[in-house]
């Protein structure tokens, strides 16, 4: 029997911080087509049913496009029940007065359970009310297979929005669904199960990098197994590039192309400039995310180099330049702070825009 476990698709998402306006709109839609496309993986693959640990959406209020088009695609696929957790995102009524199909099945604040054959999938909803008292009403049965989801942080201390793992020890779990971290992790609960984020469906930022996608779980009589299966339509990844001792406008975009040949061209890119530069380094981050964008989806450069100053070299130097830089060096200022005072006062000496 094959059960999938996904979390944290923020349907409706508006994806504003970094892509500009007609991609932002077309991520959005994408990150709905992700959701589209799993429905049809899990009916294709012979899924009993989709364990969503919340945050199906990204917000309260629900466009009705985005509300029609996953009723719809849930209805049509009538042999995958899914069951729906709500997170801190989700609305409690998120449908509305929408009629549900029957094969969505919903979760509450307090412990609601499906049977198929022996595997037992139970979860509740954590609120300010019961966050404190949920734990004591978990009762497992040891012969069934349990998953159990639920939604937010795990924890050692009791909290709003935190999954105390110590109160959940020992309860005849097998698996323990949860959502609320965006990056796919797993670790042993107890000595019988262990528990796991299926991270989300797709990055929808430069906080969001690396692999997207869900969980696969397996049951037969010997218990759960779980594959994490990749599934995001476009690679969202942070590269570093250290540019260290080169100056040159052409060898640094060089070594830039360079170190991201390794993507795809649908990626969205964020390379992070570091290493030391010598003072007259010609860096202009913005003609550079301007060169990657025709190579990627989205471009982004982050200059976070440290300027290569030796004082000696401008002990004696009568120079504007030498009594700037000396001025500079015994201000107090250190690290960022002073790289950027002594880049934009240089900028300043040869006439450029600050």
């Amino acid at each position: 029997m094959k059960f999938i476990h996904c979390a944290d698709i923020h349907l409706d998402s508006k994806i504003e911080a970094n892509l500009p306006s007609a991609k932002s709109k077309e991520r959005k839609r994408e990150v709905l087509r992700s959701f589209l496309r799993l429905c049809e993986y899990a009916e294709k693959n012979g899924v009993t049913a989709v364990i969503i640990a919340g945050d199906l959406f990204d917000d309260e209020k629900i466009s009705p496009v985005t509300s029609q088009a996953v009723l719809s695609e849930i209805a049509d696929k009538g042999s995958v029940d899914f069951l729906y957790l709500c997170g801190n995102h989700d609305d409690a009524k998120p449908f509305g007065d929408a009629e549900l199909p029957d094969n969505l099945k919903l979760f509450k604040d307090s412990w609601v359970s499906y049977r198929y054959g022996k595997t037992v999938i139970t979860g509740a909803e954590l609120t300010g009310e019961n966050y404190r008292s949920i734990y004591g009403g978990l009762c497992l049965k040891p012969d069934d297979i349990n998953i159990v989801t639920m939604h937010g942080q795990v924890s050692s201390s009791v909290g709003e929005d935190c999954i105390v793992l110590n109160e959940l020890a020992s309860h005849n779990i097998d698996y323990l669904a949860l959502g609320h971290i965006h990056s796919y992790r797993e670790s042993k609960l107890d000595g019988r199960g262990k528990w796991c984020y299926s991270g989300c469906l797709e990055g929808r930022g430069f906080d969001e990098c690396g692999d997207k996608g869900f969980v696969m779980l397996e049951v037969d009589e010997n218990g759960v197994t779980s594959e994490f299966i990749k599934f995001n339509t476009r690679a969202v990844a942070e590269v570093e590039c250290d540019i260290s001792g080169l100056s040159d406008f052409s060898d640094i975009l060089k070594k830039i192309k360079v170190d991201t040949s390794h993507l795809d061209a649908s990626s969205m890119v964020k390379v992070v400039l570091t290493g030391s530069v010598p003072t007259d380094a010609k860096k202009d981050v913005e003609y550079f995310a301007k060169e990657l964008s025709e190579s990627f989806y989205f471009a982004k450069v982050k200059d976070s180099t440290r300027l290569e100053i030796n004082p000696e070299d401008y002990m004696y130097d009568i120079s504007l330049k030498g009594e700037f830089i000396r001025l500079a060096l015994s201000s107090g200022l250190d690290g960022e702070q002073l790289d950027r005072v002594i880049e934009c006062g240089l900028a300043a000496l040869k006439g450029m825009e600050v």
